[in-house]
């Protein structure tokens, strides 16, 4: 079973529709959604409403969080505020009663979602390091956790006590560890790559595969400038 591993897209239609072509081109059919499908971006209706329809596995994320609860907003930086705010006002009703269904951690077989870590899911802390990953495994009752939030393809393997930064390629997972797996964003990239990162999960292969793909950042870029976001959200994808 071929899983792809979507997190962080942010409102980047012009990222999600590149990674949906890709996908599609490699037969990819089922789909993992890590949360923040919105915030930043200026289509988060539109990759909202995608996460929700296709996304067989799907984890609240701190942005769609903050969009139910204000007081989330507290602990977002200001432009991160100022986006959640304007995002809010303009997301479709069925779409914000739909995002009260989702969970902050979920389980399915082997894997378990969570948006930030897996032993405080509902608080959105960052996966960063080994003593993140050490709590993480203790809470993990899986062989696989997803994670997304930092925006950095990054893994950890528990028995081994190895892990960090995942390039553009294959990751050859052992039958009898335990790894917290990290795709990457498809709509803000945090690594010093702009192109937008995903991952592909192969549990009969066991294969974890780190892809990378240019889209047009520029017009993603433009969008939010237009709509009179927060510059920074703007420049930071080029």
């Amino acid at each position: 079973m071929r899983y792809a591993v979507f997190a962080d897209i942010h409102g980047n239609l012009e990222a999600l529709e590149t990674a949906l072509e890709y996908a599609r081109k490699h037969h990819l059919l089922k789909f993992i959604v890590l949360g923040d499908s919105i915030g930043y971006g200026a289509n988060s209706n539109e990759c909202l409403e995608w996460a929700l329809q296709n996304a067989g596995l799907h984890a609240l994320g701190n942005h769609e969080a903050a969009v139910i609860h204000a007081r989330i907003r507290v602990k977002f930086t200001a432009s991160a505020r100022e986006a959640i705010e304007w995002t809010a006002e303009r997301l479709r009703p069925e779409l914000f009663a739909r995002i009260k269904g989702l969970s902050c951690l979920q389980i399915d077989g082997s894997m378990t979602l969570a948006h930030g870590t897996i032993h405080s899911p509902e608080e959105f802390h960052y996966l960063f390091d080994e003593s993140d990953a050490y709590k993480s495994f203790l809470a993990l009752r899986t062989h696989f956790g997803f994670v997304g939030h930092s925006h950095v393809p990054c893994f950890f393997a528990e028995k081994e006590e190895t892990g960090g930064y995942l390039t553009e390629g294959v990751l050859k997972l052992r039958k009898n560890e335990r790894y917290l797996l990290n795709p990457g964003s498809i709509g803000q990239p945090r690594d010093q790559d702009s192109r937008l990162s995903f991952g592909i999960f192969n549990e009969s292969e066991l294969t974890f595969e780190i892809v990378r793909l240019p889209y047009d950042n520029k017009k993603a870029s433009e969008k939010i400038l237009a709509e009179g976001l927060p510059a920074s959200l703007a420049y930071r994808l080029l």
